[in-house]
């Protein structure tokens, strides 16, 4: 990964952008989806050699519209119950994920929990997963909704955006 400590910096104001997620915002942002190349990842392995609760990624990667530029994603994603434990379903490890989406006009902050393949910090391509959006900046604060990613077979993800009052 190029910019580990962006992305520790990032995870950190996503916890303030959520705390102040419930100030302010009238309007509520249009629906819209950016396309994410794939990540630059850092894995810290925390506890049992090789995947086990703790364990860490922290990514960041390139974020596109239309085609263009447009921002940056920085995440992290913990694992919280690896295979045979209460909450983990047979050849599958949940993992609690953040992300803070840096875009033109602010930034989105998104949480949640969601199954991955056993020792694979990838989706399945062609599976979505859908997370809270909590909170956001700029044209984004008081943002709420829902963010359904999908990896795509070239190793992409499409971030869909939907935005409720």
């Amino acid at each position: 990964m190029r910019h580990p400590a962006l992305a520790a910096i990032a995870a950190g104001a996503a916890i303030v952008t959520v705390a102040f997620a419930g100030c302010g915002g009238s309007s509520i942002p249009a629906d819209f989806s950016v396309v994410q190349r794939p990540p630059h990842l850092a894995a810290f392995d925390q506890g049992t050699a090789g995947v086990s609760t703790a364990d860490l990624d922290v990514f960041d990667a390139a974020l596109t519209k239309d085609g263009a530029p447009f921002g940056t994603l920085y995440g992290e994603q913990t694992v919280e119950a690896e295979k045979g434990s209460v909450a983990a379903h047979n050849a599958v490890e949940t993992r609690m994920t953040d992300l803070v989406f840096e875009l033109p006009d602010g930034q989105i902050v998104v949480h949640g929990a969601s199954a991955y393949p056993r020792g694979d910090w990838h989706l399945h391509a062609g599976t979505p997963v859908v997370r809270a959006i909590v909170g956001g900046t700029k044209a984004y604060v008081g943002a709420h909704g829902e963010l359904t990613t999908t990896r795509n077979t070239n190793g992409s993800y499409t971030q869909a955006f939907h935005f409720v009052g």
